[in-house]
C-alpha cells in the first residue's frame, strides 16, 4: 500500500514541532496537525527558561519552530483530527475539515488542556469575565480588578502578566504557600497591586450577564464576594488522550499516555511525546517536549529504516 505520509504528527507544540524538524533531517516524510498552531506555549507571555532566549514570549518561540519545520519542507496543517484508526499496516487519520490522511507511523503530540474550575455558569461566563488565557484576554483588563485562581508556576505567570495591565490581581489559592518556583514567588511578593489569597476557595461566580464577583470559602475583607472584573483559571493541564485511547492506547490514573524510553506505546507503530505522556519524570516543560518530540522522531525513523 502507499501511504501519503511516513510519519503524521497530531499536535502542532513544541514536542510536534521538533519531531518534526528531526524527522526531516532523517528524511521521514512527515506532517503536522493542530488546531493551535504552537500549542498552549503561545500563550505564555515570557519564558525565561528557554536555553538561549531569556525573556522570549511563547508566541515568538513557537512562531520560530513553525518557521524551521517549513524550512525543511514539511508542511503544518491548522486543522483538528477528528478520528485516528488502524489501516493496514498503518494508520487513517480524518480532520475536522474532512481531510483523510494515512501515515505509517503515527506520533501523539497533543499535550494538555486546561483544568476547570468545574462551577456552574464557568462555561456559560467564558469570554464574560472568566478565561483561561491572560495573555489573550489580559488587555480587555486595563486598569481594572481580576483574579488569577491557582498557585503553581503558570498562575504565578499570569498574575506578573495582569500586574502590569490591571488596577489590581487577586491571586487566590488553596494551599498555605504558592507552589511555584522561589524566584518567582519573591519576584511577585514585590508587586504592590498584587493581593495573595492563600487557603482560600471560590466556591460560586457572581453576576448575569458577566462576572461581577467571586463568592469565597471564608470572608475577605468582611465579605465572601469578592468584586472583581475579570477571573483567569490557572489551577492544572488535563491530558489530551482521547483520540490515543480510542486505538487501544495505555494511559495512567491521571490519563497521562504510558510511553516507552523512545516514546513508543503498547500500540505497535504509536508513539506519543510532550506534556500527554509519563516521561522525563513528569517535569512538563517545553524543553522536556522537545526531547521527547526528538527521540520519538529519531525511534520513528530506525523502526522505518528496519522495515
Amino acid at each position: 500500500m502507499t501511504y501519503d505520509f511516513d510519519l503524521i504528527i497530531i499536535g502542532a507544540g513544541a514536542a510536534g514541532m521538533t519531531a518534526s524538524i528531526y524527522a526531516s533531517r532523517y528524511k521521514v516524510k512527515n506532517i503536522v496537525i493542530g488546531d493551535v498552531v504552537g500549542g498552549t506555549t503561545t500563550e505564555a507571555h515570557t519564558i525565561d527558561n528557554w536555553p538561549g532566549e531569556p525573556g522570549i514570549s511563547g508566541f515568538e518561540l513557537m512562531n520560530k519552530m513553525a518557521a524551521h519545520v517549513k524550512s525543511l519542507g514539511a508542511d503544518i496543517m491548522p486543522d483538528y483530527v477528528i478520528e485516528v484508526k488502524s489501516h493496514q499496516q498503518g494508520f487513517g487519520v480524518k480532520t475536522k475539515n474532512g481531510k483523510e490522511l494515512t501515515s505509517k507511523k503515527l506520533l501523539f503530540t497533543s499535550g494538555t488542556k486546561h483544568r476547570h474550575l468545574g462551577l456552574s455558569r464557568e462555561s456559560e461566563l467564558l469570554g464574560k469575565g472568566v478565561g483561561y488565557c491572560p495573555t489573550c484576554d489580559g488587555l480587555f483588563y486595563q486598569s481594572k480588578i481580576v483574579a488569577v485562581i491557582g498557585g503553581g508556576n503558570s498562575a504565578i505567570s499570569a498574575a506578573f502578566y495582569l500586574s502590569d495591565i490591571a488596577q489590581k490581581v487577586y491571586v487566590i489559592y488553596r494551599a498555605s504557600k504558592l507552589k511555584g518556583e522561589p524566584l518567582w514567588r519573591e519576584e511577585l511578593a514585590k508587586r504592590q497591586n498584587v493581593v495573595l489569597l492563600a487557603e482560600t476557595k471560590v466556591v460560586d461566580l457572581v453576576g448575569q450577564e458577566k462576572l461581577e464577583g467571586l463568592e469565597l470559602d471564608k470572608p475577605y475583607n468582611n465579605s465572601k464576594v469578592l468584586p472583581v472584573d475579570g477571573l483567569f483559571v490557572e489551577i492544572g493541564l488535563v491530558p489530551q488522550t482521547d483520540l490515543f485511547k480510542t486505538l487501544g492506547g495505555e494511559v495512567n490514573d491521571l490519563g497521562y499516555a504510558i510511553v516507552k524510553a523512545d516514546m513508543s506505546t503498547n500500540v505497535p507503530g504509536v508513539y506519543v511525546a510532550g506534556d500527554s505522556t509519563t516521561a522525563s519524570n513528569n517535569f512538563h516543560q517545553i524543553v522536556t517536549a522537545c526531547g521527547e518530540g526528538a527521540i520519538a522522531a529519531e525511534a520513528v525513523y530506525k523502526s522505518l529504516s528496519l522495515n
